[in-house]
């Protein structure tokens, strides 16, 4: 069997391939993200090369944020608990039970919920997706602290056929200092094994606050478990070996765009736009160059002229000087023309970046509509499709089942049956096709009552019914917020019965007889009426 160390060795040759590819995106783009080594100390002392232009900074933030708002939006509840009808008829749950039920799995979200606003992990997956985003790959750890990002730098990958994350070893450089009990106790245990028949055993180790260890956490999937354990010097660090569920395994290897047959993903940048951020940087560096010879100013001075260079240098400004005005000539690149065309390009690739990006590409007019504001966003998130189909089954799904299963270890929420309750989005790829919805019910309904007016609108459609498409289209929870039919049947047989009974009394009035008759049956009418219950 092979040691972590031996299987990083086996990936690191396919991941340097992709490495040196997200280098390039990274060079264009946000360019700390990727170092130029591997090395954490001479990291320190990289001098990252700086970009011509902002627009790959500028379009990388952006859409990170986007996607950051779209899969964890923080005024908004991104999952829900779902309960399995055939499950609940099979147990013989009735309507009364289910909605008790989804009472109290509606609590147990806002726990999960309040335990997601309180911790870090909205930081963290912020960086993870600009790495997602540039280098296509991150590896992400679920811990009770907290979440914990690892870049392509640091780790290698293998996937089985179905693209199924298979093995992952990680390769961390860590201080000496920095070092729990248990590694250092292995360090010191094969130092003295080294030292061992050449030097005598009172030998002092130094250098130890100076020196990193490399110490690798080795990832399996066997089945429908995932395994790991820590390995220094080829030794497992005792206390290291961990197991979980595949379903609810804290270690998330995550790819931007899936390609068949490869164990790393692409990034967005190399998929979309760096085609046109190389061309944009090369212009931007043409044109700034440019710019900046032609602001040089010189003047020129005939040889066998009267005027005297020494003269005009020394000349206070305003001053009279002695010479002839064509002596002096004002050095000019005569290039506009030429810099007229590389700026038209470099306008028309920054449109196209702008449209890759999803950056703010609105109608330049005086009026712009919030339906046109909506239908832009609409756009820009539908193009992201293909990007929230991945990032939901590989990050979102899991990221819940771990939070939950956390939360359940710490005795902090109920152990929920797997077999009767599952998770569902509600944002992210759900929030583009509910989006949808809501356009074509909205457009629907305009439509219908253009043509058959405000009457035949409330005649053909049940308005309970819109209303509960309306808001389950927008994402709001409806559970307790619309009356249903029986409540809405109590209050119309509450307004007959006082309608009634404001009609018997305006009938008796003026004779006393009739009125307390009156009073009585109005008194009998209200007994009758179904009390509410507590």
């Amino acid at each position: 069997m092979r040691t972590a160390e031996q299987r990083f060795r086996d990936g690191e040759n396919d991941r340097n391939w992709h490495l040196d590819r997200a280098r390039h995106s990274a060079r264009l783009t946000i360019p700390y993200l990727v170092p130029a080594s591997n090395d954490p100390k001479l990291n320190n002392k990289d001098t990252y090369p700086v970009p011509w232009n902002g627009i790959g900074a500028r379009g990388t933030l952006n859409l990170a944020s986007r996607m950051l708002l779209a899969l964890l939006p923080p005024t908004q509840q991104f999952f829900r608990f779902s309960l399995d009808d055939a499950q609940l008829a099979q147990n013989g749950v009735g309507p009364e039970e289910k909605t008790k039920y989804e009472e109290a799995l509606s609590k147990i979200e806002r726990m999960v919920l309040r335990e997601i606003e309180a911790s870090n992990d909205r930081v963290v997956l912020h960086e993870a997706l600009l790495h997602l985003i540039v280098t296509g790959n991150a590896l992400l750890y679920i811990g009770s602290e907290g979440l914990k990002l690892y870049h392509l730098n640091r780790f290698v990958c293998f996937r089985d056929p179905m693209g199924d994350p298979s093995e992952v070893v990680v390769c961390e450089q860590i201080p000496y200092g920095m070092l729990p009990e248990s590694i250092r106790k292995i360090l010191e245990e094969e130092k003295e094994e080294e030292l061992k028949g050449f030097y005598d055993n009172q030998v002092e180790i130094k250098g130890e606050e100076e020196d990193t260890c490399k110490v690798y956490t080795h990832i399996k999937w066997e089945g429908n478990s995932v395994r790991w354990n820590q390995q220094v010097k080829n030794k497992i660090v005792p206390g290291s070996e961990g197991k979980a569920p595949k379903d609810k395994s804290p270690w998330l290897a995550l790819r931007m765009t899936a390609v068949a047959g490869q164990s790393y993903g692409v990034g967005y940048i190399e998929q979309a736009a760096i085609a046109d951020l190389q061309t944009v940087e090369a212009l931007c560096q043409a044109i700034a160059e440019a710019a900046l010879a032609s602001s040089k100013c010189l003047f020129l001075v005939k040889p066998s002229g009267v005027t005297k260079a020494a003269d005009l240098a020394r000349a206070p400004n305003g001053s009279f000087v002695t010479g002839d005005p064509t002596d002096v000539l004002s050095l000019q690149m005569q290039k506009s023309q030429d810099l007229a065309v590389a700026m038209q390009g470099k306008e028309q690739i920054e449109r196209r970046l702008a449209q890759a990006f999803m950056l703010a590409d609105q109608r330049n007019a005086e009026r712009v509509t919030a339906e046109e504001v909506r239908l832009s966003t609409l756009q820009n998130e539908q193009a992201l499709g293909s990007i929230y189909s991945i990032l939901t089954t590989t990050f979102q799904v899991p990221y819940v089942a771990r939070k939950l299963d956390i939360l359940t270890r710490e005795n902090k929420v109920p152990d929920l049956p797997d077999d009767l309750v599952s998770v569902v989005m509600t944002v992210g790829l759900a929030a583009v096709g509910r989006g949808n919805d809501l356009e074509q019910l909205v457009r629907f309904t305009t439509t219908l009552g253009q043509t058959i007016g405000p009457e035949g609108l409330a005649q053909y459609l049940k308005p309970t019914e819109l209303i509960t498409r309306l808001a389950y289209s927008m994402g709001i929870d409806t559970l307790g917020l619309i009356k249903t039919a029986e409540e809405l049947q109590q209050e119309q047989q509450a307004q007959q019965e006082q309608a009634q009974q404001a009609a018997l009394l305006q009938s008796a009035m003026g004779d006393p007889k009739k009125l307390a008759d009156a009073a009585q049956t109005a008194q009998d009418i209200s007994n009758n009426q179904p009390q509410e219950q507590p």
